[in-house]
C-alpha cells in the first residue's frame, strides 16, 4: 500500500466511499499503519478489529450505505499511543440511546455489539460531532502502566 522506499507516516488521513468494498482497504491500511509503528501482535489485532467495526458502523448506521456520503478515517501514531478517528456524514446518534447488548432483551439480537466491543477493547473512546465522529485511543504496550 505504501511505497516501499518511504517510511510509514505518523499520520494518515483517508476519505472513503460508504461501501462495503472499502472495508478491506481500510483493514489493510490499518494493519500496515499500526504494524509499522508497533510490533505487538495483540495490539495490532485490537486496533485493526476496532477500526473495522467503527468503519462498518459509519457506512451502515451513519451513512446508510449511501456511496455519495464519505467516511473520513484518520490514523496517528504518538510515542505512547495510536489513535484512530472515524467520521461519517450521517445524522449522528446519542450514545446513551443505543441499547445495551448485554441486557436480557437484546441477547439474541443480530446487531448492537459493535460499540460495546469498541468501548471494552479500546483504552479510550471519544464521541464528537453529535456522534458522527468516534475516536479510539490505544495505549502502546511498552508505555502502558
Amino acid at each position: 500500500m505504501f511505497p516501499s522506499d518511504d517510511p510509514i507516516p505518523d499520520r494518515l488521513q483517508l476519505v472513503m466511499a460508504s461501501e462495503h468494498l472499502q472495508l478491506e482497504r481500510v483493514v489493510d491500511l490499518a494493519e500496515e499503519f499500526v504494524s509499522a509503528h508497533e510490533a505487538d501482535e495483540d495490539f495490532i489485532y485490537r486496533v485493526v478489529l476496532l477500526t473495522s467495526e467503527a468503519f462498518t458502523n459509519a457506512i451502515e448506521h451513519g451513512n446508510h450505505l449511501d456511496p455519495e456520503k464519505k467516511v473520513k478515517v484518520e490514523f496517528s501514531a504518538e510515542p505512547d499511543r495510536i489513535e484512530v478517528w472515524i467520521e461519517d456524514q450521517g445524522m449522528g446518534f446519542v450514545r446513551e440511546a443505543v441499547a445495551d447488548p448485554l441486557h436480557t432483551d437484546n441477547l439474541l439480537e443480530d446487531g448492537g455489539r459493535g460499540l460495546y466491543l469498541i468501548e471494552m477493547m479500546a483504552d479510550e473512546v471519544k464521541y464528537e460531532n453529535d456522534g458522527r465522529r468516534i475516536g479510539m485511543i490505544f495505549h502502546r504496550p511498552h508505555t502502558a502502566s
